[in-house]
């Protein structure tokens, strides 16, 4: 990726090209109200925030931050309000114009960071886009999130050594940032940060919402006065309740009108926060105070002119319609309310009412809305399936080689199939010793159920978490994800197992090369069902420890009906053996180092 300044001029070019080509986007929140579990977490909440602006939603814990950033980004059902961009309700063509960097970062841990940046480049960008875009494109996010340095280090786990707390926060804010998202969705991106890196964090997405232009919506706890003097714009939670919505920095004015005053040199964050968790009679004067400053001049008229559209209701009188050519129905949804003027008449002040009633008076039915939304945006995919098997294939070897071809995984396969080979070494052709050749056959079989059965159930339950956040972005389809999964991992599967029957087969001196082949191809076929099967049980139970208790059942329950440990079993539980896939490769076995074999002295 970085072999030239000439190249790296030219990339950060092309991007800027892409860059520009980009609208900005005005988003705005109305009267969201969400119940999970019967429990009404948000009431009325109505906000808005402005291209090049940050605005921060902050609150005590359990307040609804994060609900309120799931609703607006389409992920939590809403019981009702609404959810704009640039006067357009929120549909499914324009939920990829927004980013929702979750507070947990989620990874493959396996993937270095510049791995992980290109594949997601690769599968969330469009195919129109040039592949030197791409690439152009990730330059660019990794020069402004300032994460060059740790491009080549693993991701890491807890296990494994991998980016730092603050690394993986601006990779996982990088992540999102490739797809020139319209508006940006943070959830709690300074929590486990120290208050250096917390800053440095906070500043990079303030200058870059700045620099390109870009809505920022950012929920944070508990943010030191450095940052909160970042914030343009403030939206308070308490209790799912709005406590204040407006300017950043007129909030302790606010605060002060209700005769709660802030001392001089006083963090605003932390005295806002003691407000909000102070006593029920203090939480009810700030929603009360909230409530009448939707009725004041400092409430913005397009969140006024949405108050207005719902009182037009409540009275009977949307659905005049003088013309008669355009029906209010409840599928209808308001336009523009402002949002297609220019700079100059946003500036002239408030809208006299008058227009703004006639403004919500023009709708566009949710058929044709939709219609209209189709042309203008991009498919749901932004890459073909092709394209997506393509990229997540190479992504998911990756992934899997430094698991299963891991150092320890073979010396622990060579050092079985010796101590294998040496237990059975050379099996002299008497009948004393047909037992023993029956008994390595099942050896092996059993070896490799085992092994790509342990690998394989507890693989889609682990990269769950990441799977679900791609998916949620609209990164790329099921279907090619699975296939992907099952066909990347092939060659990973068969090697081991092909170097351990090499070495256990010759070594125990069995049947012929003829023989050896028919073997070979046995084993790999066992292993394949065996890596299936945890496949399946993998995605049908997707609990790790669960799947681990199934899997022990499966798979001694296969190797007991395999037909050499039980040869009489009663008649009435004879049929369990056909269930066992063992059963079949062992006898399939037997009969290759029986059939066409030296005679037995």
């Amino acid at each position: 990726m970085y072999t030239s300044a000439v190249e790296h001029k030219e990339r950060q070019k092309t991007a800027h090209k892409y860059q520009t080509s980009s609208r900005e986007m005005e988003l705005l929140f109305h009267n969201i109200n969400v119940t999970i579990n019967k429990k009404h977490i948000l009431h009325d909440i109505s906000g808005m925030a402005k291209p090049g602006k940050l605005l921060a939603v902050m609150g005590p814990s359990g307040s609804g931050k994060t609900t309120l950033l799931s609703a607006i980004a389409g992920r939590v059902p809403r019981d009702k309000g609404d959810v704009l961009l640039d006067g357009q309700s929120l549909s499914k063509p324009l939920k990829r114009k927004i980013c929702y960097v979750l507070q947990s970062d989620i990874f493959f841990a396996n993937l270095t960071l510049k791995e992980t940046l290109v594949y997601t480049a690769l599968l969330r960008l469009p195919d129109s886009m040039p592949h030197k875009e791409k690439m152009a494109r990730v330059d660019e996010i990794v020069n402004s999130l300032d994460i060059k340095k740790c491009l080549n280090t693993l991701i890491g786990s807890i296990s494994q050594r991998g980016l730092s707390g603050g690394e993986k926060k601006r990779a996982n804010i990088a992540c999102e940032l490739l797809t020139n998202p319209k508006i940006m969705l943070l959830d709690e991106p300074t929590s486990g940060l120290d208050s250096c890196t917390a800053f440095s964090l906070m500043k990079n997405m303030k200058d870059y919402s700045a620099v390109h232009n870009k809505t920022v919506v950012t929920t944070i706890h508990q943010p030191s006065s450095q940052i909160f003097h970042m914030f343009d714009s403030l939206l308070l939670l308490c209790e799912g309740h709005m406590a204040y919505f407006g300017d950043a920095g007129k909030m302790v004015d606010f605060f002060s009108s209700m005769g709660l005053h802030c001392t001089p040199l006083y963090n605003p964050a932390d005295f806002m926060m003691e407000k909000m968790k102070d006593s029920d009679e203090v939480q009810n004067l700030i929603i009360n105070s909230a409530s009448a400053l939707r009725q004041s001049d400092q409430w913005p008229n397009k969140l006024k002119a949405l108050d207005l559209k719902i009182l037009a209701n409540n009275k009977g009188l949307t659905n005049r319609n003088d013309k008669g050519d355009i029906d209010e129905t409840e599928d209808a949804r308001p336009c523009n309310f402002g949002f297609g003027m220019n700079s100059e008449d946003k500036e002239k002040g408030p809208y006299p009412l008058v227009h703004q009633a006639s403004e919500i008076s023009i709708c566009i039915s949710k058929e044709m809305a939709s219609k209209y939304l189709q042309q203008k945006y991009d498919d749901r995919w932004p890459t073909s399936w092709w394209t997506q098997y393509h990229v997540l294939t190479r992504r998911n070897f990756t992934q899997s080689k430094a698991k299963i071809w891991s150092k320890i995984n073979l010396i622990h396969s060579v050092v079985i199939a010796i101590i294998a080979g040496l237990l059975w070494f050379q099996l002299p052709r008497t009948e004393e010793t047909i037992a023993d050749r029956k008994a390595v056959i099942f050896f092996i079989y059993v070896y490799w159920s085992f092994i790509p059965l342990s690998y394989s159930v507890s693989s889609f339950p682990e990269e769950r978490t990441v799977i679900d956040k791609e998916r949620s972005s609209g990164a790329y389809r099921l279907s090619a994800y699975y296939l992907a999964k099952m066909t990347s991992e092939l060659p990973l599967t068969l090697l081991l197992p092909s170097g351990f029957v090499l070495i256990v087969f010759w070594m125990a001196g069995l049947n012929g090369f003829w023989a050896y082949i028919g073997f070979w191809a046995t084993v790999m076929l066992t292993s394949l069902f065996a890596q299936a099967a945890g496949f399946v049980i993998g995605v049908a139970v997707m609990d790790v420890k669960l799947c681990i208790s199934v899997s022990k059942i499966f798979i001694l329950t296969s190797m007991l009906a395999g037909g050499f440990l039980t040869t009489n079993t009663p008649f009435w539980l004879d049929w369990i053996k056909y269930l066992s896939f063992i059963y079949y490769s062992y006898h399939i076995g037997v009969i290759l180092e029986f059939t066409e074999a030296p005679p037995f002295r």
